[in-house]
């Protein structure tokens, strides 16, 4: 054995990870150590290897337990030799190892020779082992030859950069263009290298919502010093980030992650004025891990001034864990960065694509980049530009390169089963399932009455078409692309998400007109201010609009409502509901924007901000106003007025993406004695006048309109009725029953329901009670089934029947 022998000169960090491999063969009782031995030996924090992992991106975590699983399959002996001897796997390795050396001029083995030869297919593992293993030998291949190639003793900053425990060198990495670029965030750089050079408060507190871009602005501040461009006091400065994950692993007992930290700061304080940057601070003092002893380090540590540290957390983090504490946030200079606008997104997002299209082998343009933004801002609200909108081109495109990759195979492969099947309806159904879903992703969607007295010749059709589209596929990443991934991800049909706005408000009036009945000049004012708004003509910051929904009850108000979001945002779930009558108390009114410090609730922040963040493109609807507590009035006025509202954490609600409506039934007598005798509607003027005895002036003067609506009458209820039959007609053509009603019937029916009181509100209990439950009886006791038809009519006796056929 070459190894053994002492025929292949091996380096300290080598030699530990062999004594670590030999250990974790002893432990497992093991015969011999094998690669996955050695991959766990390399993986200990002194074969050097591990920061160097972390500085690319690997999840070291995930290496571990890949190299546990492989362990677990080695032969067990319980005769053991001292010391445990390498299998020939390992000698594969190192023999491959010494290979690579000679061409690069090296004189011993060192960790990153040694794992790039491990990962090498056939070495150490085959490759089908090596297909789950999350690191490529290209990648360490580059990383070994650009690291080596210069000359052999290192320099002391290399030499004190691999001796720093528990930190990355970002200034190192940003001189060797290993750090992603910043853009768009000049001011925020300038602030911070402006606080960092202070004599007193150097420290930076940076603060705002995941997603932003908080921890990419250190990027940017290690780049400019490491070209010089920063102020002359930072330029001897290094930027080193605190690897949270290792601070964090492991610990045992009582004290340990403050033991690291202090061996952190000893480290620091050997260099000359050392930036300390420390990503996400709340999971160090977060007081439920039990932490609660490091606060007082970090207070401690910094006012010694030996080094400037900057750190994130975010808003409701802040507001928790350092807003109470005065002792610790006065050591910071607060910065809060905000989401960026549209235009400052696709800036960012542009300058990310570059490393995407070198991962993926795909491009994208700009202005796709930026229907990316416009995507992702609308549909993954839980995220924040612009790392929603990097995230969804990212997906996109692996989404995209597996489909280029395995859909000419797959299609091979339905093409087979479609050949083998002797024409089974169940079977071509799959097939042709499966290659209308392919059609649909690459841009050709079908439509499903195609060819539906010949299924087998529809697809070979379908097959054709495919094979054609793929011969001519581009490797660039398109709208539809975009969509389809916003579809899988969010549920939302991709034809809704690939309509243009433009196009559907053209329409709107229609379409709202066909879903909310007797409504026209209700329908017909709201699409006016709307399409005005969209336009691009309103006050930038404000709402869509903002309408007081006036009359009866039973009219369509809610209803409106509901069918302004599905149509607006594509969605009914758009729709934010707060029922006003339970806010009539102050202490239930705070709940809306937070429940004061040391309340219950506290914590959770408010309810009309969570609302809102949760679905920024909605409907926000507060029912029957008029019950509300007066205080709630002034979180209306600043929404009408600014757009935004703050809640008790420091959290934004953003409503610039959203329609406010309000409703009640003060004055709806007056409409419909108007309405009753003149076939009209108040004018909005004369409505204002008599909500003002209601309603402070100043609120009525921030809304876009007043809509009043007209009271139900006896034309309209029957097409009321069809309208809401339908959701029963639908659910019983699924278990394929037809159900068939007259007019005479029909209208009958819609009559019981009407009331000049509640209006069309008692007809959904017409339809439960007089046609719901009955044929649910029928179907549970089998009195109805799949491929029959129910009539439904009034005999002679005025009495309703249903009849099977």
């Amino acid at each position: 054995m070459k190894i053994e022998n002492g025929l292949i000169k091996l380096s300290d960090e080598i030699k530990n990870a062999i004594i670590v491999a030999q250990s974790c063969a002893k432990e497992n009782s093991n015969p011999c150590f094998s690669p996955a031995h050695l991959l766990k030996g390399l993986l200990h924090k002194n074969s050097g290897i591990r920061e160097q992992l972390f500085a690319m991106d690997v999840d070291v975590y995930y290496l571990d337990e890949w190299a546990d699983v492989r362990m677990e399959g080695c032969p067990k002996d319980s005769r053991l030799s001292n010391p445990i001897p390498a299998d020939d796997g390992v000698e594969n390795i190192f023999q491959e190892a010494e290979e690579l050396n000679l061409l690069n001029q090296q004189s011993e083995l060192n960790s990153l020779s040694v794992l790039t030869a491990l990962i090498t297919p056939g070495v150490g593992f085959t490759f089908d082992q090596l297909k789950t293993f999350p690191l490529q030998r290209d990648q360490l291949l580059n990383k070994f030859f650009s690291e080596n190639s210069t000359d052999t003793n290192k320099t002391k900053e290399k030499s004190s950069k691999s001796d720093l425990e528990y930190l990355i060198d970002l200034t190192s990495l940003a001189k060797s263009h290993q750090l992603s670029t910043v853009v768009a965030r000049d001011q925020e750089l300038l602030n911070i290298t402006e606080t960092i050079g202070r004599f007193t408060k150097p420290h930076v507190l940076i603060t705002g919502e995941s997603g932003v871009g908080k921890s990419v602005i250190i990027n940017g501040l290690a780049s400019i010093i490491s070209q010089g461009k920063a102020p002359a006091l930072l330029t001897q400065s290094r930027v080193f980030k605190l690897q949270m994950e290792s601070i964090l692993a492991g610990a045992t007992y009582k004290g340990e992650i403050e033991d690291r930290l202090r061996k952190v700061f000893k480290q620091l304080e050997q260099l000359n004025r050392p930036i300390l940057f420390l990503d996400d601070l709340q999971t160090l003092i977060d007081d439920k891990s039990g932490n609660t002893g490091i606060t007082h380090l970090l207070k401690s540590e910094l006012n010694k001034g030996y080094f400037v540290l900057i750190t994130t957390i975010p808003n409701d983090s802040f507001r928790k864990l350092i807003d109470g504490d005065s002792a610790l946030k006065r050591l910071f200079e607060h910065l809060n960065i905000e989401e960026p606008d549209t235009t400052h997104a696709i800036e960012m997002a542009l300058s990310a694509v570059s490393q995407l299209q070198d991962h993926h082998k795909l491009n994208i343009q700009l202005e796709h980049i930026s229907e990316a933004v416009t995507l992702a801002s609308r549909h993954f609200s839980e995220r924040k530009l612009p790392d929603s909108a990097i995230d969804l081109i990212d997906r996109t495109m692996a989404g995209t390169r597996a489909q280029m990759d395995t859909l000419p195979s797959e299609i091979d492969q339905l093409e087979k089963q479609l050949k083998a099947v002797d024409c089974e309806p169940n079977d071509i159904d799959i097939i042709d399932a499966g290659l209308r879903k392919f059609l649909t992703y690459i841009g050709q969607p079908q439509d499903e009455s195609d060819e539906l007295n010949e299924p087998v010749a529809n697809c070979y059709k379908m097959i054709d078409i495919l094979r054609h589209e793929i011969s001519n596929q581009s490797d660039e990443i398109n709208f539809h692309n975009l969509a389809n991934t916003v579809a899988r991800v969010s549920g939302i049909p991709v034809g809704k998400i690939m309509t243009r706005e433009r196009d559907r408000l053209l329409g709107m009036e229609d379409t709202l007109k066909s879903a909310v009945i007797g409504q026209d000049q209700a329908v017909t004012a709201v699409c006016e201010s709307i399409l005005e708004s969209r336009s691009g003509l309103n006050r930038p910051g404000q709402p869509i609009g903002s309408f007081f929904f006036l009359g009866p009850t039973g009219t369509g108000k809610t209803e409106l409502g509901k069918q302004l979001a599905n149509f607006l945002f594509q969605s009914s779930a758009s729709l934010i509901r707060f029922d006003m009558s339970e806010f009539k108390e102050e202490h239930s009114a705070a709940l809306l924007y937070g429940a004061p410090p040391g309340y219950v609730g506290y914590e959770e922040g408010g309810m009309l901000v969570n609302k809102i963040r949760q679905e920024p493109y909605s409907v926000v609807l507060f029912d029957e106003i008029e019950k509300a507590h007066p205080s709630v009035f002034d979180i209306f006025l600043q929404i009408l007025d600014e757009g935004t509202i703050h809640d008790r954490l420091g959290k934004t609600g953003d409503f610039s993406n959203a329609v406010i409506l309000f409703t009640s039934n003060i004055g709806s007598q007056s409409i419909v004695d108007q309405f009753n005798e003149k076939k009209t509607l108040p004018k909005s003027d004369k409505l204002m006048e008599s909500m003002a005895n209601y309603f402070r002036p100043e609120f009525l003067g921030r809304l876009t309109g007043i809509v009043p609506f007209s009271p139900i009458t006896k034309e309209n209820i029957t097409k009321i009725f069809n309208l809401q039959l339908k959701e029963l007609t639908e659910a019983l053509n699924q278990q394929e029953i037809e159900l068939e009603i007259n007019n005479k019937t029909r209208e009958k029916l819609a009559e019981e329901g009407y009331s000049p009181q509640y209006g069309a509100r008692p007809l959904r209990n017409i339809i439960r009670t007089r046609l719901r439950t009955p044929l649910s009886r029928m179907i549970i006791g089998n009195e109805l089934q799949s491929g029959q038809k129910v009539t439904v009519s009034f005999d002679k006796n005025k009495k309703l029947k249903l009849k099977v056929k």
